[in-house]
């Protein structure tokens, strides 16, 4: 008899994202685990609860685990995940392997054939760490773009919804996929299943490259990023670079529903592009008094973390050498964040 796919969601990793998810799920009244460090955990069981605020105004107590309904179970401990969840890891790509490996050794679901596995890092080294560690048969392709930003007294302002895509590898559509798509979807955060998870995957790659690229040598906030010609093609020219990457790996980017419209970058001549980027920005409102909201690999840069450079772009350009394609902008880009990279 066919097992019923599982229906519990944690989460892997207490940062931003991870708190989102976590808050998200258990406001929807459906049991969730956030696994983290013993330093994340102690921290959020001394604020007492997930705090989000920006987009949204959310508030999820936490609780040590098995937590009640409605409150988010905190652990440091893989041996507290529960049977019959899914694995959602939201941790850093660099802190990805180390994370795994730890929930491999001690979690005991992790040998069930029903157990999957997935990862929302930025890049495409993610999914083959996690295969590496748990079996490429476990793994779930996942991609989002949904965006936080942590605050230094550990409120995490909401700051996009935007989608989150799973699928599997082989194209074939699956109970776990539909399973894991219904529970996020109750949690009223926006999902989707797609058969061409790989497409997906190589969009969002392509609009990494393009925004860290730029956002990270030029410090310059998300609003205003592309406001200035010379900040919009240097962002286009390194998302057309990462498609032709992908392209050799007969991979083809596209448009998908929230994501920017990549395929449309990747096919338009680049000052076409330039141009409409620069006068949608001259044209947005002005709000001084705005908060200035910078993207994940920048707010990692400001706060002194380290960077996915390596998880990021090295992983590109490795792709690249092995293709034979050429990628002169994505080598220097990696080049220049490398040595700001903290040692």
């Amino acid at each position: 008899m066919e097992k019923k796919p599982i229906q519990i969601i944690s989460i892997v990793g207490g940062g931003s994202l991870g708190q989102t998810y976590a808050a998200f799920l258990a406001q929807s009244g459906q049991p969730v685990t956030l696994l983290t460090t013993p330093g994340g955990a102690a921290r959020l069981k001394e604020a007492s609860a997930i705090r989000l605020t920006g987009g949204v105004s959310l508030q999820a107590p936490v609780a040590p685990v098995p937590a009640p309904a409605g409150q988010v179970g905190v652990t440091s401990d893989a041996k507290d995940l529960p049977a019959g969840t899914g694995l959602l890891f939201t941790t850093k790509g660099h802190q990805l392997h180390e994370a795994a490996a730890a929930v491999r050794k001690s979690w005991p679901k992790a040998d069930d054939e029903t157990a999957w596995v997935a990862g929302v890092q930025n890049g495409l080294a993610k999914d083959d760490i996690l295969g590496r560690v748990f079996g490429a048969a476990r793994v779930v392709g996942a991609a989002t773009i949904t965006a936080a930003q942590r605050e230094a007294d550990g409120t995490v302002v909401f700051t996009g919804r935007g989608m989150t895509y799973l699928g599997e590898f082989d194209e074939r559509p699956s109970d776990r996929v539909k399973a894991a798509v219904g529970v996020l979807s109750r949690s009223g955060l926006p999902v989707e299943a797609v058969s061409d998870i790989r497409s997906v995957l190589w969009s969002k790659a392509c609009n990494a490259a393009g925004v860290f690229g730029v956002s990270v040598l030029t410090r310059v906030p998300g609003g205003q990023l592309l406001g200035h010609p010379g900040r919009a093609r240097a962002y286009v020219e390194l998302v057309q670079e990462t498609a032709a990457i992908g392209a050799a790996y007969g991979v083809l980017t596209g448009n998908y529903t929230a994501f920017p419209p990549i395929r449309t970058y990747v096919d338009r001549p680049v000052e076409e592009t330039v141009e409409q980027f620069v006068a949608r920005a001259a044209a947005a409102p002005k709000r001084p008094d705005a908060r200035p909201s910078y993207p994940s690999m920048t707010q990692d840069l400001l706060a002194g973390r380290q960077l996915e450079v390596d998880e990021v772009f090295g992983d590109l350009v490795e792709r690249a050498h092995r293709a034979g394609v050429p990628a002169p902008r994505l080598e220097i880009v990696t080049d220049l964040i490398s040595g700001l990279n903290p040692q």
